[in-house]
């Protein structure tokens, strides 16, 4: 009888033991991606890139993953002509490129996603014919249409600010929380806010990686705003021979009102500003005091291609000011900066006296700096 006794007890220790293991289970199961029979399928984890993905290969149009989770996490299925984010939590996922469905988190994400695209087809429907006119050769067409566009982008950005805001505010205790945040964080949001709600955040917010480095970028940016004093950045000088040498910002900056370009050869809008406005501006100024820098940062490939890269850009604009190159792959981050180009205006003091400068206004802020 003692036996007996004991041996229901490790069957029921057992039998619990494997009910806790179930319900930290997570099963993935795509369908619907007729065409791409024989190719693999990754599983990412966009919470904590260091760990390595997972990979199956899709079979009849169908894949599936499995696996233990205990705190949920942000991942991406991504394959050809396929990519599907959502959250890993216990329970049975399923996806298809227009859907998603199965756990709580993922059935409240797909019905914002829903509820998103309904808030802005109108905006997206009266935004159609202005995108139509954003290139014609007419200026005042041309001034009009973009006019209309920012109006009609502003208020997309709203409603979608609005309903990032709520969604975070009914998810602080897990990841969906965090997906809202980070969204937020990349349409508007200061350093000082997201601070501010990072300090008294749920652990599953406030250790988000990407919130965690949306942070610090932030706070780059706002050490770095305008009124406050320039950061040196180290790198080499190209010379016109193609020949590189060490040197600083600084080594040019320091004394004198200096326009800083952060470029890369392969980035359109960077060719647009140095053609259009850059290279007359550095003609018409370098007399009068100006000195102009082009900051060369986030080119492709290895040395080789990156000096070759960058070699065809100076030919082809006609860059004749001096151009440093990033060595350290840091002044970016030095300067929290997410997009280019980045034009910066430094005055003889060392201060930022404009960031984020683009066609006219480049030049205004010159006038007043002299």
């Amino acid at each position: 009888m003692k036996r007996t006794y004991q041996m229901l007890c490790c069957t029921a220790v057992l039998a619990l033991l494997c009910s806790c293991g179930n319900k930290n289970k997570f099963t993935v199961e795509g369908s619907g991606l007729d065409g791409i029979d024989g190719e693999t399928i990754y599983l990412v984890n966009q919470s904590d890139r260091s760990q390595a993905p997972d990979s199956t290969v899709v079979v009849d149009g169908r894949f599936r993953f499995s696996g233990e989770v205990r705190e949920g996490w942000v991942a991406l299925v991504s394959g050809s002509g396929f990519g599907t984010q959502f959250i890993v939590e216990p329970g049975d996922i399923h996806l298809t490129a227009d859907s998603l469905w199965g756990t709580p988190l993922n059935d409240s994400l797909f019905s914002f996603s829903i509820r998103t695209m309904s808030q802005v087809a109108d905006i997206q429907q009266e935004m159609q014919p202005w995108m139509a006119l954003y290139n014609t050769p007419d200026e005042a067409q041309r001034d009009e249409a973009e006019k209309n566009i920012d109006s009609l982008s502003s208020i997309a950005t709203g409603r979608m600010e609005a309903m990032l805001r709520e969604l975070y505010n009914n998810n602080r205790d897990n990841i969906l929380g965090a997906m809202a945040l980070e969204n937020l964080v990349q349409i508007t949001m200061s350093f000082r806010e997201l601070d501010s709600i990072l300090s008294v955040a749920s652990p599953v917010v406030a250790n988000h990686e990407p919130l965690k480095a949306m942070h610090e970028y932030l706070r780059q940016a706002e050490a770095t705003s305008v009124g406050h004093r320039y950061t040196d950045i180290s790198g080499q000088w190209r010379a016109a021979d193609g020949t590189l040498s060490d040197g600083k910002l600084s080594d040019l900056s320091e004394g004198h009102v200096t326009l800083v370009d952060f470029f890369a050869s392969w980035c359109g809008p960077c060719r647009q500003e140095i053609k259009n406005n850059l290279v007359g501006i550095w003609k018409k100024y370098k007399g009068k005091g100006l000195v102009v820098v082009g900051l060369n940062v986030w080119e492709r490939g290895d040395a080789a291609k990156r000096a070759e890269a960058l070699k065809g850009t100076i030919d082809d604009l006609g860059i004749e000011y001096p151009v440093l190159v990033d060595s350290t792959r840091n002044a970016t981050d030095a300067y929290g900066v997410s997009g280019i180009p980045q034009i910066m205006l430094i005055g003889k003091d060392g201060t930022i006296l404009g960031r984020d400068l683009r066609d006219k206004d480049i030049e205004e802020a010159i006038k007043k700096a002299l």
